[in-house]
């Protein structure tokens, strides 16, 4: 046996919609992928669901406000290393930035990092995927 092999692996199994929203909404922090003019750019940021949508904020200065345009991907995931389990939800979908004063207090994430983050977005996906690694 080399020691890519194991005696037990894992089993892959494809989430229900119901269980990546389930999944999403457990977890405080996820990745927004996008492309910008030098390729593929993935930066973490806290967020909430409103629905199926993803909402966060973001400085109006930053690259991120310059290249999130149309169409994004929005990752999240729970990696257990001891048990080699875990899930990961991926959505893809439609970037709007909506009126920050217009956004009631329960749909404007507080931001993690200091700073003002005046930029309130809204990710609206066509396709919400997930996956979970069951432990052998």
């Amino acid at each position: 046996m080399n020691l890519d092999e194991r005696w037990f692996q894992g089993h892959l199994m494809e989430m229900s919609r119901e269980e990546c929203l389930e999944a999403l909404a457990s977890r405080p922090v996820g990745r927004v992928a996008y492309c910008d003019v030098r390729g593929p750019v993935v930066i973490p940021v806290n967020f909430i669901l409103d629905g199926d949508d993803v909402l966060f904020r973001i400085a109006s200065w930053t690259s991120l406000a310059r290249g999130l345009r149309g169409a994004a991907a929005f990752q999240v995931d729970d990696i257990e290393e001891y048990t080699q389990s875990g899930w990961s939800v991926l959505l893809r979908g439609e970037v709007s930035y909506i009126d920050h004063d217009g956004a009631s207090a329960e749909k404007r994430p507080t931001p993690w990092a200091e700073g003002r983050r005046e930029l309130l977005v809204r990710l609206t996906p066509w396709s919400i995927t997930g996956r979970r690694l069951l432990a052998s």
